[in-house]
C-alpha cells in the first residue's frame, strides 16, 4: 500500500502526529475500521521520524498475555534491562531510566485491541507519572485499535491535564479510490478485460473507502479469473489399447511356455539311450546283505540270461560308505527319522556319567557347563535313572562345534556411601516483619527460587543465616521465595549496597527493590 500514502487526506494524518509526537507528548487511540489501513500509517510514520526518537513498538496478537507484553516492550526501552516481568510496566520503566537524561520516548502499540485490558490502564500509568517529574521525559503513546474499542475505551483515562486524543483515519475519497484501484490493477497486471467499468463501480461500491478492501477485491479477480492455459488430454484410447496388447501377450505366454517346457522335458524322462537296468531290490532280511542265488534268478528272470550277470556284479560290487553300527547302539543310542542327521540325540548311561565325572579330562566338544557339570565343577544334577544331555552337530561337514561358554557375573555388592549433608533449614521471615517497613524504602534481592531447598543450598553457600530476610509469593500461580539483604532509605543507597557484594552474590546479578513491591508480593 505504498500508494496509500501519497494521498492528501494520508499526508495530513501522518504530519498531524509527527506535530503532537515533537510538542506535546500525546496519548493518542488511532481508530479505523478494518481494512482502512491503521497499520499502513504507522509504517509511514516511524520511517518520518527524526532520528533522535527511541521507538518502543509492539503488534498484538490475541495469544499475548501481560507478562508477555512486558518482557517484549521493556527490553527496547534500555541496553541489558534489568526487571522483574510480574511487576507494573511503569515501575519497571522508570527504574531502568532513573539518573539518565530525558530521553524522547514513542511508544506505538498496534492492534491494542487483541491484548490484555490491564494494558491501557499501565500504559496511561506511564504517562501520569512522567508527568509529575521534575524532569519528564517528551514521551508520546500510540495505540492503534477498532474504531468502536477506542470510543469506548478513551473516556476511562482521566487523571492527566492533557486528556488522551482519538485520531480516525478517514476512508478514501471517491477519486482516491478510483486512483487506488487503477494503480494497483496495473502493479498486479490485471488485463483490462478483466475490469470492465462495471466491475470497477461493484469494487468501488463495496469497498466504501477502505483500500484493503480494494486489494482484497483485486487479488479475487486475480485468482477466480485469470485465464488458465488448457492441460492437454490424455491420450485415453492409446494407453488403453496398450494395456490391452500387454496383457493379450503376457495371457499368450502363460499358455505357450508351459507347452514348451513340457515337450522339452519329456524326452528327457523317457531317454532310450539308458540300457542299464535298475538293480532288483532285495526281497526279505537286511537291505544292505545281498544275496547272490536268489538275486542272479530274479534278475535272468526279468532281464533274460545276458543282463542277469552284469545286474549281480552291479549288486554285489555296491558296499555301504559307512560301517554298520552294532545293535546295542544301533537299537538303543542313535535315533534317526531320515538321512539328515542334524538334531541327533545322544544318550548317555548312568555308568558313563560316572566314569566322566571321575576322570577330569573330558572332550573339549561339549558345552563348557555340560563339562563344569559332568566334572563335578558345577552343581550336579541327578535323575532317576539316567542324565540325557542334547547336542546340536553339524553332521553335514563334521566341523567340531565351538563351545560357548556362560559367563557368571557375581552378584554385585552394594556400598553404602553416606548422604551428603543437607543445608540448615531457612526459616521463612513473618509477613509482619516486612509489612512494618516504610513502603518507600528498599531491599537487595539476591535470588528467587521456586523451591526451598535452593534457597537453604544459597544461604548456606554465602554463609547468609541470619543476614536475609526470605518470603514467600507466587509466580504464575506456583509459589516463589524470594531472598532479602539489606533497609535502605533511597535507591541510591540500594545501588550503592549492590556494588559492595561479593563478586560471586554478583554473579546472580542482584537487585533493588521497593518494600511497597514486597508488600505488593506477600498479598499474591
Amino acid at each position: 500500500m505504498s500508494k496509500l500514502l501519497q494521498f492528501p487526506s494520508q499526508r495530513q494524518l501522518v504530519d498531524r502526529l509527527l506535530h503532537l509526537i515533537e510538542f506535546n507528548h500525546p496519548f493518542i487511540f488511532l481508530s479505523g475500521k478494518p481494512g482502512s489501513g491503521r497499520g499502513t500509517l504507522c509504517e509511514s510514520l516511524l520511517g518520518k521520524l527524526p532520528e533522535k526518537v527511541r521507538v518502543v513498538s509492539l503488534i498484538g496478537t490475541p495469544a499475548m498475555k501481560m507478562v508477555d507484553v512486558r518482557q517484549l516492550l521493556l527490553p527496547q526501552v534500555v541496553a541489558r534491562p534489568l526487571f522483574n516481568p510480574q511487576d507494573a510496566l511503569a515501575d519497571s520503566f522508570f527504574r531502568m531510566l532513573e539518573g539518565s537524561k530525558p530521553a524522547t520516548l514513542l511508544l506505538m502499540i498496534e492492534r491494542a485491541d487483541e491484548l490484555p485490558a490491564e494494558l491501557l490502564g499501565e500504559l496511561w500509568a506511564i504517562s501520569r507519572h512522567n508527568d509529575t517529574l521534575a524532569a519528564p521525559h517528551r514521551l508520546a503513546i500510540i495505540v492503534s485499535g477498532s474504531d468502536h474499542w477506542c470510543r469506548s475505551q478513551r473516556p476511562q483515562l482521566k487523571g492527566r491535564a492533557m486528556p488522551a486524543l482519538e485520531l480516525e483515519v478517514p476512508p478514501l475519497s471517491p477519486p482516491e479510490q478510483r486512483i487506488f484501484l487503477y494503480e494497483k490493477a496495473k502493479e498486479l497486471k490485471i488485463p483490462t478485460t478483466l475490469l470492465p467499468k462495471v466491475k470497477v463501480e461493484e469494487i468501488l461500491t463495496t469497498a466504501n473507502g477502505h483500500p484493503s478492501t480494494i486489494m482484497q477485491l483485486l487479488e479475487d479477480i486475480m485468482t477466480d479469473r485469470r485465464p488458465k492455459k488448457r492441460q492437454a488430454e490424455l491420450p485415453v484410447k492409446k494407453i488403453a489399447t496398450v494395456i490391452a496388447v500387454v496383457a493379450g501377450g503376457l495371457l499368450a505366454m502363460s499358455y505357450l511356455l508351459p507347452a514348451l517346457f513340457s515337450s522339452d522335458s519329456k524326452p528327457a524322462m523317457q531317454d532310450p539311450a539308458q540300457t542299464t537296468p535298475l538293480p532288483i531290490p532285495v526281497s526279505g532280511g537286511d537291505p544292505l546283505t545281498v544275496g547272490g542265488g536268489d538275486s542272479s534268478q530274479q534278475a535272468a528272470q526279468g532281464n533274460g540270461s545276458g543282463d542277469a550277470s552284469s545286474a549281480t556284479g552291479v549288486v554285489k560290487d555296491w558296499q555301504p560308505e559307512a560301517k554298520v553300527l552294532p545293535k546295542s547302539v544301533d537299537s538303543d543310542t542313535v535315533t534317526t527319522e531320515s538321512t539328515n542327521y542334524e538334531g541327533r540325540r545322544v544318550v548317555i548311561s548312568d555308568e558313563v556319567v560316572q566314569k566322566l565325572m571321575s576322570e577330569p579330562k573330558v572332550s573339549g566338544a561339549l558345552p563348557t557347563d555340560v563339562v563344569d557339570e559332568l566334572t563335578g565343577k558345577g552343581p550336579a544334577v541327578t535323575s532317576g535313572a539316567a542324565t540325557t544331555a542334547t547336542i546340536t552337530a553339524k553332521a553335514a561337514t563334521s566341523a567340531p562345534v565351538t563351545a560357548t561358554s556362560k559367563t557368571v557375573t557375581p552378584a554385585a555388592t552394594t556400598r553404602s556411601e553416606p548422604a551428603a549433608a543437607q543445608a540448615p533449614k531457612v526459616e521463612l521471615t513473618p509477613v509482619a516483619t516486612l509489612t512494618k517497613k516504610p513502603r518507600n524504602h528498599y531491599s537487595i534481592q539476591l535470588m528467587g527460587a521456586s523451591n526451598t531447598k535452593a534457597v537453604d543450598q544459597f544461604v548456606a553457600e554465602h554463609g547468609l543465616a541470619g543476614k536475609v530476610w526470605v518470603y514467600q509469593t507466587k509466580f504464575r500461580g506456583s509459589p516463589w521465595y524470594v531472598v532479602l539483604q539489606g533497609d535502605y532509605a533511597g535507591l541510591s543507597q540500594a545501588k550503592s549496597a549492590i556494588r559492595k557484594l561479593s563478586p560471586e552474590l554478583l554473579k546472580g546479578q542482584p537487585w533493588p527493590k521497593s518494600f511497597a513491591q514486597v508488600q505488593k508480593e506477600l498479598k499474591q
